[in-house]
């Protein structure tokens, strides 16, 4: 087997250096250590990353050179067997219901839904609408329509359309398990508390990637990893990235996908591993 050895870390306090031995790359984040696992790397510009924990695959987009577009395909996280998903010519977006396990994407034309028995992406409704973000959250959809920039809630299986607010030049944007939007916007980052009252937050002008889980909301900047305080539009530095992803979620047991140039990876939690402390002379 063999090793790579990493620097995470000087303590010069103590005049010690500590190197962790790995026989995979590794990533910390915060205090946490990472196994960093290649997912796959056949694809170009991959990003948009929407994971469904019922059958462990990670849905994507990336630019397809025989579409001459954007096109949609999927790789299972743990087989990392990779498909290409037929029936829509110009993917924008990509969103799993996680209560549901449905797949949703966007494009110029409207919604689209997909079906695992033949492997396509059907038209559902919203013709009129240039769908280029999908969240999905306590199986709520939101949108953002390129052709305005605004956020919009959709009901009727995904055939009506109420804006939401009154947000706009809206740029990405996430919903948190309590209903709260964080967005962000050509005049900074916002939070709209149970999707109405905006507070904008003091501490950030842009965030490039947001990601939640059950009890907290982060945004990805230039300096790293941000936790987002909605109602006090605050936001405190929590973790160093080494890398800048085109795209970041979150998976099962506190796995981490991400996009970066043409490769998706999978970073998993290290629950245990071996220190040697070498005393520097």
């Amino acid at each position: 087997m063999f090793f790579t050895i990493i620097l995470v870390s000087v303590l010069s306090v103590e005049g010690k250096m500590r190197v962790y031995l790995t026989d995979t790359p590794i990533q910390k984040i915060g205090g946490r250590l990472y196994k960093q696992e290649m997912l796959t790397g056949n694809f170009k510009d991959p990003k948009e990353l929407a994971y469904d924990s019922s059958t462990r695959n990670l849905y994507f987009m990336y630019m397809d050179d025989v579409l001459q577009n954007s096109g949609r395909a999927y790789v299972n996280i743990i087989t990392k067997s990779s498909r290409k998903v037929n029936g829509i010519s110009r993917n924008k977006a990509t969103a799993v219901d996680g209560e549901s396990g449905d797949v949703y994407f966007g494009s110029d034309n409207g919604l689209y839904k997909y079906d695992p028995v033949s492997n396509e992406a059907t038209d559902i409704g919203l013709y009129n609408m240039n769908i280029f973000k999908i969240v999905i959250r306590n199986n709520d959809i939101y949108i953002i329509d390129a052709n305005n920039h605004m956020i919009y809630k959709i009901f009727n299986l995904g055939t009506r359309a109420v804006r939401v607010g009154d947000m706009k030049t809206v740029m990405d944007f996430d919903v948190d398990y309590n209903g709260n939007i964080h967005f962000v916007t050509m005049c900074g980052v916002f939070c709209a508390i149970d999707g109405a009252q905006v507070v904008k937050n003091n501490d950030l002008s842009v965030v490039y990637h947001f990601l939640s889980d059950e009890h907290k909301t982060f945004g990805v900047t230039d300096d790293g990893l941000y936790e987002l305080d909605c109602f006090n539009g605050t936001a405190k530095r929590v973790a160093t990235l080494h890398f800048f992803p085109r795209s970041i979620i979150f998976g099962d047991y506190g796995d981490i996908f991400y996009a970066l140039d043409d490769n998706i990876y999978r970073l998993k939690p290290i629950s245990s591993y071996v220190v040697y402390n070498v005393k520097r002379n």
